[in-house]
């Protein structure tokens, strides 16, 4: 009875400690590049459309070619979304290389701007 108690916890702690992601939810790295380019999206639908309402006509469409390109459904990607919201201490990691990766191409962005300046 002792081992199996013992067998029984480590089972249990072991399946515990396992952030499992469901089925049909985007793993970290499927859904990070996705968010990334989003981001872009409406940084830049935003600069060109701000006030005129436009916005709303074109982020759609935006939104929806962003997915086509990495062959997700608007589905799954909600859902995934749904889940990470759910479970901030997984959404986090995933949050920090988004912005990680914004960070770099602005200064990648800002290097180039620079270069051309000097030109």
């Amino acid at each position: 009875m002792k081992y199996f108690l013992i067998i029984f916890f480590t089972f249990l702690v072991i399946s515990c400690s396992k952030n499992k992601i469901p089925k049909g939810i985007l793993t970290p790295k499927e859904i990070t590049p996705v968010l990334v380019e989003l981001h872009i999206a409406e940084s830049l639908l935003s600069q060109r459309h701000g006030r005129d309402g436009s916005v709303e006509n074109y982020s759609n469409d935006l939104y929806l070619s962003i997915l086509m390109k990495y062959k997700l459904d608007k589905k799954v990607f909600e859902q995934s979304v749904l889940y990470y919201g759910k479970h901030p201490e997984t959404y986090r990691p995933i949050y920090d290389e988004v912005l990680n990766q914004l960070n770099e191409l602005d200064a990648n962005n800002r290097a180039q701007d620079s270069i051309r300046h000097k030109k």
